[in-house]
């Protein structure tokens, strides 16, 4: 009798683990109350959807003469419907296809919020890939990019990296905004993370031209090579290409010279094309000439550090295109409703992608 007053007083989450430690035929504790006073009360029977089916399972209950409440082997008012393995199946079709989250419910005929909470706890069991080995070795190029995806309504900056060589992701942050406090805090993970010093990085300026410090400081002899690609998508958004504008043949002009400058074959010939840029600046009079006259004339080393190093790339398309994979996937989910389920995607999402990349190698 004092041993069971004494159990009375123990806390509900001992019971539970207790109770449901006992074998088949032995005596069920009460995992409310503690109390051995319990008998057999019939079965409880329900059908539990797995990814073969419908199983019906018939599970003993049992009747507690101590506190007055029913419950079963797994606890107390713990029915499972939804088996774990079919759980699994609905989040990873969420996180790796091309299906909304109404979609995604609508052909498992479960809720988007049940969903989102399984995402949520089904992530804790993958590691992190900034926790993971790299998969191949490493030769000290790497290549970064940025990706803004909605949270309850507000745009956050996500920044990923890959190596430059064998496109292996190395590790992504999630960022309230992109500057150059988190462009830091990045690049100091990615140099913790990185198994070999780094000789050279690829990104484009960033956001406020925010990658530039960072890199600097932080890799201070690596070459830092701005994307070309990106670059002249950049000529191509902010020069007129329409014929009505009056300075149309000096814009096709300014764009003949920036293109001859970056795709040379050798840096004589880049050098040859910018002093003929650098001769014809008095040409250029519209305002938005005079932004790529100073970019130009700041930035030329960072545009073209490819002819001082033949493994370092031109352009970080290869990180671009995973970023793009991300994108037809974030179109089509109108956000994320909040960080947390932000992080558990994104934690699902990359470590899919380093696991495909383990496969193509093989």
């Amino acid at each position: 009798m004092g041993l069971e007053g004494d159990l009375i007083n123990f806390d509900k989450v001992s019971y539970e683990t207790f109770s449901v430690c006992h074998a088949e035929n032995e005596k069920k504790r009460c995992p409310i109350c503690g109390s051995l006073k319990t008998k057999r009360k019939g079965f409880s029977q329900s059908v539990l959807r797995t990814s073969r089916g419908k199983i019906f399972t018939k599970i003993q209950r049992y009747y507690c003469h101590q506190c007055h409440h029913s419950f079963t082997s797994q606890g107390y008012n713990k029915r499972r419907h939804i088996s774990e393995e079919y759980k699994q199946k609905i989040v990873l079709d969420y996180v790796l296809t091309k299906s909304s989250l109404s979609e995604t419910g609508f052909r498992y005929n479960v809720g988007r919020s049940s969903i989102l909470n399984w995402m949520v706890t089904i992530s804790k069991e993958y590691p992190m890939i900034n926790d993971l080995p790299m998969y191949q070795s490493c030769h000290g190029y790497v290549q970064f990019d940025g990706k803004f995806p909605h949270i309850n309504g507000k745009k956050y900056c996500l920044i990923h990296s890959s190596d430059a060589h064998s496109n292996e992701p190395v590790c992504y942050s999630l960022y309230e905004n992109e500057n150059t406090e988190s462009t830091d805090k990045f690049m100091r993970l990615l140099k913790s993370k990185y198994p070999v010093s780094i000789k050279g990085v690829i990104s484009d300026f960033g956001k406020g031209r925010c990658f530039i410090k960072p890199i600097e400081s932080i890799f201070p002899d690596a070459l830092h090579q701005i994307c070309i690609v990106h670059y002249l998508r950049y000529l191509n958004l902010f020069l007129p290409r329409t014929r009505r504008s009056q300075y149309f043949l000096r814009n096709k002009f300014m764009k003949a010279l920036i293109r001859n400058m970056l795709y040379s074959p050798d840096r004589s010939e880049s050098e040859f094309w910018y002093l003929m840029f650098e001769h014809f600046i008095p040409f250029f009079k519209a305002e938005y000439h005079k932004r790529f006259i100073r970019s130009i004339t700041k930035h030329y080393h960072r545009l073209t550090a490819f002819f001082d190093d033949e493994n370092l790339r031109r352009d970080n398309n290869a990180v671009e295109n995973r970023n793009r994979q991300l994108e037809r996937k974030l179109k089509n989910m109108d956000g994320f409703g909040s960080v947390e389920n932000a992080k558990s995607f994104l934690r699902i999402w990359f470590y899919y992608e380093k696991k495909r990349f383990e496969i193509n190698t093989e």
